[in-house]
């Protein structure tokens, strides 16, 4: 397993005094109402049947569903950092 660094941020941009470390991502303030958004999603179709909670192929899938899996979570709610100009 890799570790990968992710910071929440008001800014995609680094200043041009501040090293990021290499592949370093950011959770800006609309990819975490984003985010928010589908956890909250997550949360109510668990939450629509006693049992779903329990079910780990329906777990699995409204993680799936809500993008909330190892690559895909990256790749939707956050994103790379750029350098300054």
């Amino acid at each position: 397993m890799e570790a990968l660094p992710v910071m929440l941020h008001p800014s995609g941009v680094s200043d041009a005094e501040a090293t990021a470390v290499p592949g370093m991502r950011i959770v800006t303030p609309a990819l975490f109402d984003k985010l928010k958004g589908a956890v909250t999603r997550y949360v109510a179709a668990l939450a629509s049947a006693p049992d779903r909670w329990t079910d780990e192929q329906v777990v699995r899938e409204q993680f799936a569903r809500h993008k909330l899996t190892g690559e895909r979570f990256f790749t939707t709610y956050t994103k790379a950092v750029r350098a300054s100009s």
